[in-house]
């Protein structure tokens, strides 16, 4: 008698070995179909697998059914800028000096302020708040004016942490570094700012002026240190403080580079007395000097004087013992207060003369008293000091006849004195080195200038934008701290220029033509932080797992950050 049918469904089990020696076991459920007489598979599901030479089965994951794979939660952020950014402050170490100075807090706002004004190119803070809603910051909650404007006076009174910064950065240089000190102007409408007074404007706008001193290490490309004094405050007289910041940041034998605007006798002793080595261009109106540059004249008209980077100059070097004199302030070692001392350093004396500038000088030299001529046959009788001092050296003012017709000459012999000394500059320091290594360390500190155009027209620092004088030194440190990102990452992006096009036998066609594409992007590329700011990354959050992606770029780019460091080799 045969079995009965009775339509019910079978559960039963399946297993199937696998080339690797795995063993997937399945769930079948099957049913007799009464028509083809035959049993058939309704449904099969994988229960787990025993791994090869195990006896316990390990379930799997269970399959996704519809609806559970809904996304609960995503978000979307421009991170190109921002991952530059963050490697920037790691690599550098700007982040933990800034975290070794402050509290946490206070710490990731400045960084956040620091990154927004160099990731935006000098945006005012007003818009921070709005653009920190797609850009992640070290501080992540709102940067609000109020938390801003807290953040700058709290740092503006916390001198321990701002001096603590500059030392930590200090550690960080090369034995022996080269500091270049300058100052500019910052222009202020404003009445508050007690520093804010009449002197030098070097933008020329007729403002009132705050002055900001700052140290700059030319080789490192690092900006090291800053100060602010009231803007009536002359160069000259800013150097014995700097000194003072100097010794305090503890460095191994710098060499201080300076411009003329610095340069007095008095200066050059105060160096001399603490055994400092400076560089430092002298007017060449200065009488020995001009002494100097007359014994040198025939050595710099030889070809070996020719500068091997820079054929338009020549270049000598002398040294002569150099007498200084000080009056005592202090009695000691028998010596009483008050009395004057002498004391002799050996001073080198490297002049350069360049036939170019030497035209140039002439040509304004020319136009000057051409103008000045014209003014006083026009009836001006006001002149600046400076052309008083021309008008009396350079021109003879006669009259003639009854009627007293005013005549004006030029003083010839007076001119052509002066002219003799068109074209030559002089570099003076007390310590020994190659004439072209110092003409080289005087250039490099032209570098401070392009601190300084940076500061004012990328970094929102041609104006003061706060009320107070505290809340100003806070604001000029978070910039200078954004000067610190601006820097290293420029530095960075020419050491990779430096290196694209090397060892091409060691790389594939492919490589070298990827790097000569790069290059020429890099050489016609204004921003490259806006370049990257495109990239975007989305994050969303499934009841099956997390997930993210990143928008694509191409092979250039992927190599620039490769080179970069901010992506691993």
């Amino acid at each position: 008698m045969s079995k009965r049918i009775t339509g019910k469904t079978h559960v039963g089990e399946r297993r199937e070995k696998r080339p690797n020696g795995d063993i997937y076991i399945y769930e079948r459920i099957t049913a007799y179909n009464k028509t083809t007489k035959k049993t058939y598979t309704v449904s099969q599901e994988l229960k787990g697998k025993i791994k090869s030479g195990t006896r316990e089965i390990m379930p799997t994951r269970p399959k996704k059914r519809k609806g559970e794979g809904s996304v609960v939660g995503a978000a979307r952020k421009h991170t190109g800028l921002t991952d530059i950014l963050e490697w920037v402050g790691k690599s550098s170490g700007i982040d933990n000096d800034a975290l070794s100075s402050f509290s946490e807090g206070d710490a990731a706002k400045i960084l956040s302020i620091a990154r927004y004004w160099i990731g935006t190119n000098g945006n005012t803070l007003p818009r921070l708040e709005s653009w920190q809603v797609m850009h992640s910051l070290p501080y992540r909650e709102a940067i609000t004016e109020d938390v801003y404007g807290d953040l700058f006076k709290d740092v503006g009174r916390n001198e321990d942490g701002v001096q603590s910064y500059f030392s930590s950065r200090a550690t960080r240089l090369d034995k022996s570094p080269v500091l270049a000190f300058d100052s500019t102007t910052i222009s202020t409408y404003s009445e508050n700012q007690l520093e804010a007074r009449r002197g030098f404007n070097k933008d020329g706008d007729g403002l009132n002026t705050i002055k900001l001193l700052t140290l700059y290490s030319v080789k490192d490309r690092e900006p090291l240190a800053f100060a602010k004094q009231p803007g009536n405050v002359p160069d000259v007289i800013s150097i014995e403080n700097a000194m003072k910041q100097i010794k305090c940041l503890d460095l191994e034998k710098p060499l201080i580079v300076t411009d003329n605007g610095y340069y007095s006798q008095e200066n050059m002793m105060k160096f001399a007395s603490r055994n400092m080595k400076f560089l430092t261009l002298v007017d060449s109106n200065v009488v020995w000097v001009r002494e100097v540059v007359d014994a040198l004249r025939e050595a710099m008209a030889s070809m070996s004087s020719t500068c091997p980077f820079d054929p338009s100059v020549c270049g000598a070097t002398a040294t002569r013992m150099h007498e200084f004199s000080r009056v005592r302030q202090r009695s000691r070692n028998g010596k009483v207060a008050g009395e004057k001392e002498t004391f002799s350093r050996r001073l080198y004396a490297h002049v350069f003369h360049s036939p170019d500038n030497e035209a140039k000088k002439e040509l304004a030299f020319r136009k000057d008293l051409l103008e000045l001529k014209a003014q006083i046959e026009d009836g001006v009788t006001e002149f600046t000091k400076p052309a008083q001092r021309k008008i009396e050296k350079y021109l003879v003012c006669s009259t003639r006849g009854r009627g007293g017709q005013l005549k004006i000459a030029f003083n010839d012999k007076a001119i052509a004195k002066a002219k003799k000394y068109f074209g030559y500059f002089t570099l003076v320091t007390p310590q020994a080195m190659n004439t072209f290594t110092a003409l080289e360390n005087y250039r490099l500190r032209e570098k401070i200038e392009e601190l300084f155009g940076v500061q004012k027209g990328a970094l929102d620092g041609a104006r003061p934008r706060t009320w107070y004088p505290d809340n100003l030194r806070g604001r000029q440190f978070v910039q200078f701290v954004s000067l610190g990102y601006h820097c290293f990452l420029t530095k960075k992006i020419k050491e990779v220029r430096d290196g694209l096009g090397k060892n091409e036998r060691d790389k594939s066609k492919a490589l070298v033509k990827l790097e000569k594409k790069l290059d020429k992007w890099l050489e016609q590329l204004a921003q490259i932080l806006d370049w990257f700011d495109c990239i975007e990354t989305t994050n969303a959050q499934t009841a099956m797992g997390n997930y993210r992606w990143s928008t694509e770029s191409v092979a250039r780019d992927q190599l620039f950050l490769k080179y970069l460091g901010v992506i691993s080799q």
